[in-house]
């Protein structure tokens, strides 16, 4: 255990937050290393990724164990108490007055309290019996969970919450092989039996992202969040697979992996923006902004009204995170796209917002509100990117104002 406390710097007294905090600065520093060019130095990045990773999880769990105990004391005979009875001084004992006892010329003692105490005694043990078996219903099985109503189907997302962190771990096994393979023999050929353990990993990966967009939950935000998710990690192991695959046959890998790796960083913002999403918990934090002429909106949508204009550079607090629910929400996503507007053609400047009204075949249908007057276009779809259920930032300007800009055009402080 003290190795995985030196590997963090950490000492045996340090607390979750410390240990977080010195996880958090090792693995970004590692996660550097791992866009060198040097295969050697990718490798042996991930493998100390992984060493960080098993260093954290095993010292807070020690943590998390040592204050279940802290302050529990052991007795002799082995049993625990939580403290010391408080001794309670001795009360006067009243003498209670001795009812007379008669007795009949037979010799038989008469009690009149005798019977009314016997009735008392048989009601409270009857009243006892029709409570225990009415409501306790001892043999009622305990801590199962009472099942929806009729008619109203149980929440997939718990499952697809699971099923995205087995993927992960899934995946992030596969990419440690194929780092040790490397590392050992300097190439991945023959490997077929590796190959064949990614391949069922992605069919993993794509079988629950199936079930989740047939769900009826699959256009909720949480749905809309965790497909995205899902996706990079299709992505991720996707690239392994294709890296594998050429490798095993004494082609380059390289392309393919870095694919994956892109996949891998794309799956930890979007996991760290869910997790935010879950608990609430995202804290303010400082950024800027990167574009020219970014507007600030009164919601997370093209379609919402413009608060003010930014310019490139200007800092802001972050202090919230959420996903556009607008479908018909758009942006041109390519520079100097020409279109027909109004019976002349303009050219549109990437992030140039935009209201999708309909598509047909390879073409978006759309609303565009210009200063000089409002027209339909039509646009590749290449050239365009669709903002439903991507991630939007609540800011906060200096001088107390507040609303909402599009994650391509912040740059959080986290991230720099």
């Amino acid at each position: 255990m003290q190795d995985y406390y030196d590997l963090l710097g950490l000492n045996e007294n340090c607390t979750k937050d410390e240990a977080k905090n010195a996880f958090m600065s090792k693995k970004k520093e590692v996660q550097g290393k791992m866009l060198s060019r040097d295969s050697e130095e990718r490798a042996a990045a991930v493998k100390e990724l992984g060493e960080l990773t098993s260093a954290y999880k095993a010292i807070v769990e020690n943590i998390t164990d040592a204050n279940k105990t802290s302050n529990s004391v052991k007795t002799e005979s082995g049993g625990i108490i939580i403290s010391d009875p408080i001794q309670q001084p001795p009360k006067p004992v009243t003498p209670k007055p001795v009812t007379p006892i008669k007795v009949n010329p037979s010799g038989t003692v008469i009690n009149k309290n005798m019977m009314i105490i016997f009735g008392m005694i048989l009601g409270i043990l009857v009243l006892g019996f029709a409570v225990y078996f009415v409501f306790i219903q001892p043999n009622k099985p305990k801590n199962i969970p009472i099942p929806p109503p009729i008619g109203t189907p149980a929440s997939i997302i718990p499952k697809m919450e699971d099923a995205k962190e087995r993927h992960n771990g899934n995946i992030a096994s596969i990419a440690k092989l194929i780092n040790d393979t490397v590392n050992k023999k300097g190439n991945l050929k023959g490997e077929t039996e590796l190959l064949n353990s990614a391949m069922r990993v992605e069919q993993e990966v794509l079988d629950t992202l199936t079930e989740l967009r047939n769900s009826s939950e699959a256009n909720t935000r949480k749905g809309r969040m965790l497909i995205r998710i899902l996706q990079a990690e299709q992505k991720r192991i996707s690239g392994l697979v294709d890296g594998l695959r050429a490798g095993v046959n004494g082609l380059d890998y390289q392309a393919a992996f870095k694919i994956g790796s892109e996949g891998y960083y794309e799956y930890e913002r979007l996991n760290s923006e869910y997790m935010h999403f879950e608990t609430g918990d995202f804290k303010p934090q400082m950024a800027y902004v990167k574009g020219d002429d970014v507007f600030l909106r009164s919601a997370p949508s093209t379609n919402s009204s413009v608060i003010k204009t930014l310019k490139r550079n200007s800092g802001l607090d972050a202090i919230a995170v959420q996903t556009c629910d607008d479908e018909r929400a758009g942006m041109i996503n390519t520079d100097n796209v020409v279109v027909g507007f109004n019976g002349q053609n303009i050219r549109l400047a990437k992030g140039q917002p935009v209201t999708i009204t309909g598509e047909n075949g390879g073409t978006y249908q759309c609303q565009l509100n210009l200063e000089n007057g409002s027209g339909t276009i039509y646009v590749d779809k290449v050239n365009m990117k669709k903002l439903y259920g991507e991630t939007w930032y609540k800011v906060r300007l200096s001088g107390g104002t507040e609303g909402w800009v599009y994650k391509d055009f912040i740059q959080l402080k986290r991230d720099m």
